[in-house]
């Protein structure tokens, strides 16, 4: 429980971030994804590649795009770092509106997509392929926006500190405000007789050190959801890292009852119901 003192104090927060076991990131890693050479990254950077220029995906960026927009007014001229690029997501899109961007990706494979894709759309990024750790925020250039979205290199306060320092007018940034939800896993919870635990949220601890800093900044929190039909085989090849986002590390036993489960209660096509809370910030300096 949170006194009354440590809900003001600063040094509280860092620290609660810091070691809260069940961060974004603490999350990836746990589920396999926290090196980008691993097998488990490399089909979630396909599949991320994909999902991120589709119909859907298109107009999922479109629409974080213009909530920027509407408070910056026009992305023309405006030199942007997008930190964690990605293969392109937002660093296409700014780059059509006008924007100087540099996109920061560590990931080679994400970075070869991001070429391709930037020559697809007709369109000029400069392409910087290192970890955002290792970016020196003191001699570096800075950029009218810093922008991450969704990016597990936000990791803790000195991270959000650093991604300011490179800033001159505005940083972005989103987070998981709450935890994942999986329909599908619930139902397997309730079927294999586990209970998940309650995970915890970085933009919770961003709120409060963004507040005791004195930062102005505007903050939208909204829940999505999405459906998508998959194989039997495309759910068991995530069943872990999803089982992973409840604080549970399936063991062989109870893999095989929740493909048993899901073999015997599905047809060739699998309806899968995903989302959350999601906290976008944009922060004017």
């Amino acid at each position: 429980m949170v006194n009354q003192l440590q809900v003001f104090n600063q040094q509280y927060w860092e620290t609660a971030w810091r070691d809260d076991p069940n961060t974004s990131l603490k999350r990836m890693k746990k589920a396999g994804l926290g090196s980008n050479q691993s097998e488990g990254f490399a089909n979630w950077a396909k599949n991320f590649d994909n999902s991120s220029f589709n119909k859907e995906g298109v107009k999922r960026t479109e629409r974080i795009i213009k909530w920027v927009e509407n408070q910056i007014n026009s992305f023309e001229g405006l030199s942007v770092l997008d930190i964690g690029a990605a293969s392109g997501v937002f660093s296409i899109p700014f780059a059509k509106r006008g924007a100087i961007v540099s996109s920061l990706e560590p990931s080679p494979l994400l970075s070869s997509m991001l070429k391709v894709n930037a020559n697809n759309h007709s369109v000029d990024v400069n392409i910087m392929n290192q970890p955002f750790e290792e970016l020196n925020s003191i001699n570096s250039e800075r950029f009218d926006l810093v922008f991450a979205s969704m990016c597990p290199a936000i990791t803790d306060w000195d991270a959000v500190k650093k991604a300011l320092r490179l800033s001159k007018k505005y940083f972005y940034v989103s987070l998981m405000a709450g935890p994942k939800e999986n329909q599908l896993i619930e139902e397997l919870l309730s079927a294999l007789n586990l209970k998940g635990e309650n995970t915890s949220s970085d933009m919770y601890y961003l709120l409060q050190l963004l507040y005791l800093n004195n930062y102005t900044y505007q903050t939208l929190i909204e829940r999505h959801q999405k459906t998508v039909n998959m194989t039997i085989d495309e759910v068991v090849n995530n069943l872990e890292i999803w089982f992973v986002d409840y604080n549970i590390e399936l063991n062989n036993d109870q893999k095989d009852e929740a493909v048993n489960y899901l073999t015997r209660t599905y047809g060739k096509k699998i309806p899968v119901t995903t989302g959350g809370k999601f906290g976008k910030i944009l922060v004017h300096l």
